[in-house]
């Protein structure tokens, strides 16, 4: 893979979204010397050993994949890349079920983030620095640090869930055809292996000739079915015991349980459309609107977006109110919303009242999260009783949620 490149991204423009407003109203190489014809007998030459029978690459693979398709779940060490010829690279160590959910970690430029993955939804926690490297930047940026984030499969580098899941990642390889109809024995780190070259640019198959399951994998683009595009991946694999589902599943559930409500999403660069507006009128009534929308251009899904307006005097005190949405990429959302003083005097009197906005953004809502928590109890039962559980995709496909 491309050397990775090291950026930092847009520090300096946090400050833009909070409005205010007043109002009146490597590789090594080596070389060595064979001494062995000046030992005693050296010199006289040995037979040359016999060439081992070829090995049928399809029947291999076939057995080897069909095996994968029905782990509980896997790990995977390795490098991915979110494109082919990224710079991005990172290494990742990730534990996946055959449900998608996921949990593990990738390093990029030197820093390490935790990834979690459940019910179609992928979160990052990590320090800030990552964050910067990736160039995202948000109104609430400020609680992305060490915090979970609503994230990307281009901020992770893959979805774990729809790229690395066993049935899934077992389907992507069998599509991809032959490119020579034979095996050949490699020695992989120690471990003998039968080596299958896929069609395409050095895609190939390591199986382990003991135990004939898929030991290592390098792909160019694994795009997986429906998808137009994929990660390009090196990844080491391997089965993962009962003891190593049932952590990942307990790990999960509990993070869901007691850190996600307050995640943020990264997904979406929110900011405002334009500057927002504020009138007040007598009571003092005092209103807020604004638009926001997608600043950065290039986001992906839809964004939970949250407006918080505090009316201030330093006679009367403060008021607040708030007004929320749902934030598509490429689109806009309008929010408003007023809060009343209701001062009843005998005498008119004019105030100067003071206006802020903050917008902010969650990566799960409390329905959401029950949604969330429900779906991983019935795939820890479904994956430990040795079937997965319907993704959310199927469900949708067969009339559910």
């Amino acid at each position: 893979m491309a050397p990775v490149s090291h950026f930092r991204g847009r520090r300096a423009r946090r400050s833009a979204l909070a409005a205010t407003s007043a109002i009146a109203v490597l590789g090594l190489t080596a070389c060595s010397i064979d001494l062995s014809s000046l030992r005693p007998g050296g010199g006289e030459e040995e037979p040359s050993p016999e060439p081992a029978e070829p090995v049928a690459a399809a029947p291999l693979l076939e057995s080897a994949l069909a095996d994968l398709a029905a782990y509980p779940a896997l790990t995977a060490t390795g490098q991915v890349a979110e494109t082919v010829g990224s710079s991005e690279v990172r290494d990742a160590s990730l534990t996946v079920a055959d449900t998608g959910a996921t949990s593990g970690t990738i390093r990029a430029n030197s820093v390490e983030a935790d990834v979690l993955a459940a019910d179609g939804k992928l979160f990052i926690r990590a320090v800030e620095d990552f964050w910067l490297d990736q160039g995202v930047f948000g109104p609430d940026f400020d609680d992305f640090n060490e915090n979970w984030v609503r994230s990307s499969a281009a901020q992770a580098g893959l979805n774990p869930s729809t790229t690395l899941a066993p049935p899934e990642l077992s389907a992507t390889l069998a599509a991809i055809e032959l490119d020579s109809e034979e095996a050949v024995e490699e020695n992989l780190d120690g471990t003998l292996t039968y080596r299958i070259d896929l069609a395409g640019e050095r895609n190939q198959v390591w199986i382990n000739a003991e135990t004939e399951q898929v030991q290592r994998i390098a792909v160019e683009e694994l795009v997986p079915e429906g998808a137009e595009t994929g990660p390009q991946v090196r990844l080491d694999l391997a089965e993962a015991d009962t003891a190593a589902v049932e952590e990942l599943y307990d790990g999960i559930i509990t993070t869901a349980e007691d850190d996600l409500t307050g995640s943020r999403d990264a997904r979406i660069e929110v900011g405002w459309d334009g500057n927002p507006e504020m009138n007040c009128e007598d009571g003092p009534n005092c209103t807020w609107s604004g638009t926001v929308r997608d600043a950065g251009g290039d986001g992906s899904g839809e964004v939970t977006v949250r407006m918080d307006v505090t009316f201030t005097n330093a006679d009367i005190g403060e008021q607040t109110c708030d007004d929320g949405g749902t934030l598509e990429a490429g689109a806009t959302l309008d929010l408003s919303c007023s809060a009343d003083y209701n001062i009843v005097s005998s005498t008119q009197q004019t105030y100067t009242i003071d206006g802020e906005a903050q917008l902010s953004t969650r990566g799960l809502t409390g329905g959401q999260q029950e949604e969330m928590l429900a779906a991983l109890t019935e795939q820890r039962e479904a994956t430990l009783a040795g079937g997965a559980a319907p993704s959310e995709e199927e469900s949708a496909e067969d009339g559910g949620n």
